[in-house]
């Protein structure tokens, strides 16, 4: 497997392997009013930009301040088949269909360079069974982010963790010596609480030094919880779970400045 993107911060210097920013699932069907899901808050609808359209300058400013200053760029997506678990079409399941496999929902926005994607999957299709990459494909998922590439974990779950090769690739990436990842996207409550968590569980497992920034104004929560009930405070429980697992929350504008203690 070769990749050959190579960034104009690549010709000049080496990429930084101690920071990662971490996008999580910033898709169509979340990050826009047209979307299946779109992540709002419960906010009342209107003309200008609100939930997490509202977020956006401030996630494509991060993935700006990323890519100019040589950080891997590593993110989430959701990819749902007609079988996965979590959807209201089966039994159990609490979420509408949404980032379905092949539609338009299910991608990346154009803002965050999508053509430089590369997936790690968790399943290779519908109704196929669980994906593991060996060593050798890992290592060559890896390498690709010294060419400029993103490295972007499928997942059938709001819970990347379910997806086995993230705690393979974030292991090797500490390994490797990464120290600091920054998180934004979608959802605060689910998704992005549970790539927090599961960083931190990993960072502790393996008894790494690891600093995980949460960006607490390029983030938007669901405010329904696992029942369905509306909940406003879910978001700011999901924030204070977060910090007490040992994130730190910051601001755009902190990241942007280089004011990551």
């Amino acid at each position: 497997m070769e990749f050959k993107i190579v960034t104009k911060f690549q010709q000049e210097e080496k990429m930084n392997k101690e920071v990662a920013l971490y996008e999580t699932d910033i898709q169509n069907d979340f990050s826009l009013r047209s979307g299946a899901l779109f992540v709002r808050a419960n906010k009342p609808k209107r003309a200008l930009p609100y939930g997490a359209e509202e977020r956006l300058p401030n996630i494509f400013a991060l993935h700006g301040h990323a890519e100019n200053n040589g950080w891997a760029v590593l993110g989430s997506v959701d990819r749902h088949f007609y079988e996965d678990a979590e959807l209201i079409r089966n039994q159990g399941g609490v979420f509408e269909d949404h980032c379905m496999n092949g539609t338009k929902g299910q991608l990346r926005l154009p803002e965050l360079e999508p053509q430089k994607d590369v997936y790690i999957r968790s399943k290779d299709g519908p109704l196929m069974g669980v994906k593991i990459y060996n060593t050798a494909e890992m290592t060559a998922y890896l390498d690709a982010i010294d060419q400029g590439m993103q490295l972007v974990f499928e997942k059938q779950s709001y819970d990347v963790a379910t997806n086995p090769n993230f705690d393979t690739a974030f292991r090797r990436m500490m390994a490797m010596g990464l120290k600091k990842v920054v998180v934004d996207g979608f959802a605060t409550d689910y998704c992005v609480k549970a790539a927090v968590l599961a960083m931190v569980a990993g960072r502790d497992r393996y008894k790494k030094q690891l600093e995980i920034y949460v960006v607490a104004d390029a983030i938007e929560a669901v405010n329904i919880d696992f029942q369905g009930q509306i909940d406003n405070e879910f978001g700011n429980k999901a924030l204070e779970e977060m910090v007490k697992s040992g994130a730190k929350l910051v601001t755009t504008k902190d990241v942007l400045e280089g004011k990551l203690n």
